[in-house]
């Protein structure tokens, strides 16, 4: 256990229906189709030459007989020859205000969309150049990838298909079946939102300065409702009534075929409470709606019920096919009577109303990767990318054990499922050693926290190559592949906002290199800011510095770190401590004062965790400054904080731990978080 420096932090009626089937005419909304715009933009060479363009299809021909020829499953012809391109594909959207996508044309700030793309001869059936990859509406209509993809090089062309709300699972494996749902209870703004399904195509996409236009359309149905009074009834009554509306017998669930754009095995039927407030509108209510899949529907099976003045009256809906992407109006003329049934007109109206949106990117690419053009400013941590997926990670980091302890750049191999593949590293630079004893293999131990280094004998090797295994290679290969290299950092993706942290290896464990700057949960939901503690759940800002503490209340009531991600435990400090002997010095980082009497300890910073003395929030405001400073500790298995978590102080070369709630207080101080990799 690490010592304990408590003594050092402690400062701190009856009822008629009449029925009008004649005029007023149904009311209806003049509303369209809904489509939000993507572009990518690509800037790759272009294939003007119609020499360039037969010898592409004589290749492909080629491709094509041969898999013929041999008889063998061909699934995709064209994935052998496909290279990596170097440019990245993001996303904006240029839609103009509007409260929702459902209700309007635009996605709101939080949204998530899926993205699929496959090469325009492969179906989407089949494995896909791009699968389900996740992207996020964040400020200023920006549309945000969870990671990085790139178009392929040359003239192979992608067909897009996108599609709104984003689910993790996606398709199946095998298929091109997509699960699609409408929630419920649609009474809440965020469920009555996300019961929406929209798509969007483009096909024989190229890389290419020229913007890829993407166009959604809505796949389900939306029913408006509006109330009209009968004789002798006020609308003002009704309004002040608030009658509640449920749709009955509806089914929620289908399957969606993204090749073939139809619904089938609908199933799930449930009753659907309504999205929507009432509003007196030309002597009716109007204001009430709800999003269900395209279906047959019947006298028989579907209805509405309706609560008004704590007496339940039904509603037959008439016997029709509901057709994709098409808002209808049901307007139910009506006054209260002893009769429990109410009939009403439902009209057909136009498709939602159509938006737009645009995207644009550009990046350079190469098959060498130079270690003199990393600058590791952004990440201690790079990964290397071919056909969009990483192959391989650069670590900057600091070895350290009883044979080897040097600062040193190495590389690993990155595996199918995204992995490193820690036990196989090259050695590229001992940046504190020079010995000619680069390029050996450094094979790290998960269990004991520790590493073997088999010497190289070479100088400080200043690029490699990833071969068409996608293995590291030293030496250029005959079939070496074109990649693209970038700093890899923690997307935390949470209401809208992207937010990027750098992050650091350490042993076998990857760290935030900078502190938690969240001013909301995983779901969503705001902290507020505070300037008090012992007031609630918040996160506290000192003015002028790009600094946030959070109190211990902030963290038991919600999750504050990012997804794959979590605040440490008292293990994952022992272990960070026990890597680095016990020693705080290769930790720190900046100019640190003494916190109460002797001198200050050692600072190095060799690990690059860069812990500065950012200090405290105590007492309304900021505090210690330049003395210490503070993480917080979580633990999982009791899903509380303990009575101790971890300090960093001028004048100690150790772990302090210190109390986690304010002495004599019964409530928590305000420290930084720092998250460890999952």
């Amino acid at each position: 256990m690490m010592p304990s420096a408590t003594s050092i932090l402690a400062s701190e009626s009856a009822i008629t229906f009449s029925y009008q089937y004649g005029s007023p005419q149904p009311y209806i909304l003049n509303t369209n189709l809904l489509s939000i715009t993507g572009e990518c933009i690509a800037s790759s060479t272009k294939l003007n030459d119609m020499e360039k363009q037969k010898q592409s299809m004589r290749a492909v021909i080629a491709t094509l007989f041969c898999c013929i020829f041999w008889n063998t499953a061909c699934v995709n012809p064209l994935n052998d020859e496909l290279q990596e391109g170097s440019v990245p594909i993001s996303f904006t959207t240029k839609i103009g205000k509007a409260s929702t996508k459902v209700s309007n044309t635009a996605f709101d700030k939080g949204d998530e969309v899926g993205l699929f793309a496959t090469l325009t001869s492969s179906g989407i059936e089949h494995n896909p150049y791009i699968n389900n990859l996740r992207l996020v509406c964040g400020g200023g209509s920006l549309l945000t990838p969870e990671k990085l993809v790139f178009y392929p090089e040359g003239d192979f062309s992608l067909d897009f298909i996108s599609y709104y709300p984003y689910r993790s699972e996606g398709k199946t494996e095998d298929s091109a079946l997509l699960p699609v749902a409408v929630e419920k209870d649609q009474s809440d703004t965020l469920k009555h939102s996300q019961s929406d399904f929209l798509i969007a195509r483009k096909n024989k996409v190229q890389s290419s300065s020229k913007a890829v236009e993407l166009e959604y359309d809505h796949k389900l149905v939306k029913i408006k409702i509006t109330l009209t009074p009968g004789q002798d009834e006020r609308v003002e009554d009704m309004l002040k009534a608030n009658p509640r509306i449920t749709a009955t017998g509806f089914k929620t669930q289908a399957t969606y075929n993204l090749k073939e754009d139809v619904f089938s095995e609908l199933s799930h039927p449930a009753d659907i409470i309504t999205f929507g407030k009432w509003s007196i509108q030309e002597e009716r209510l109007t204001g009430k709606e709800f999003i269900i899949l395209p279906q047959s529907v019947s006298e028989s099976e579907q209805a509405f019920v309706m609560e008004w003045n704590g007496k339940l009256y039904d509603c037959s809906f008439p016997t029709m096919e509901l057709e994709s992407g098409t808002e209808y109006v049901i307007n139910i003329s009506s006054i209260q009577a002893n009769d429990p049934i109410f009939q009403g007109i439902i009209s057909k109206i136009n498709d939602w109303k159509p938006g737009a949106a645009e995207n644009t990117d550009n990046q350079k690419k190469y098959t060498a990767v130079h270690l003199a053009a990393l600058s590791f400013t952004k990440s201690n941590v790079y990964r290397v990318y071919n056909s969009g997926k990483p192959v391989a990670e650069i670590c900057k980091e600091y070895l350290r054990s009883e044979e080897l302890t040097s600062r040193a750049i190495v590389a690993y191999p990155v595996q199918e499922n995204e992995d490193t593949d820690l036990s196989n590293g090259i050695v590229l630079h001992l940046l504190d050693k020079e010995e000619a004893i680069n390029g050996g293999k450094i094979s790290w131990d998960l269990n004991t926290n520790s590493f073997s280094y088999q010497p190289g004998s070479s100088a400080p090797i200043s690029q490699f190559y990833i071969n068409a295994q996608k293995e590291i290679v030293l030496e250029e290969p005959e079939d070496a592949i074109n990649v693209n290299v970038t700093s890899h950092r923690l997307r935390d993706l949470r209401d809208g906002t992207l937010e990027e942290y750098p992050m650091v290896k350490i042993g076998i464990q990857y760290w935030m290199r900078t502190e938690l700057h969240a001013t909301a949960y995983q779901t969503g939901k705001k902290l507020s800011q505070q300037t008090e503690l012992g007031e609630g759940a918040g996160y506290f800002k000192p003015e002028g510095y790009d600094i946030y503490f959070y109190n211990g209340e902030a963290l038991l009531n919600g999750k504050l770190n990012p997804i794959g991600w979590r605040i440490p435990s008292e293990e994952d400090w022992n272990h960070l401590k026990e890597y680095n002997q016990g020693s705080t010095a290769s930790l720190k980082a900046g100019e640190w004062q003494v916190l109460s009497e002797g001198e200050v300890s050692p600072v190095n910073n060799l690990t690059m965790f860069s812990a500065y003395p950012i200090g405290v929030w105590f007492n309304g405001a900021h505090s210690s400054v330049y003395k210490l400073t503070g993480f917080w500790t979580w633990d999982e298995l009791n899903q509380t904080i303990p009575e101790q978590t971890v300090y960093f102080v001028g004048e100690e070369d150790d772990f302090v731990l210190s109390h986690t709630m304010v002495t004599g207080k019964n409530y928590y101080k305000a420290l930084s978080i720092r998250c460890i990799k999952e």
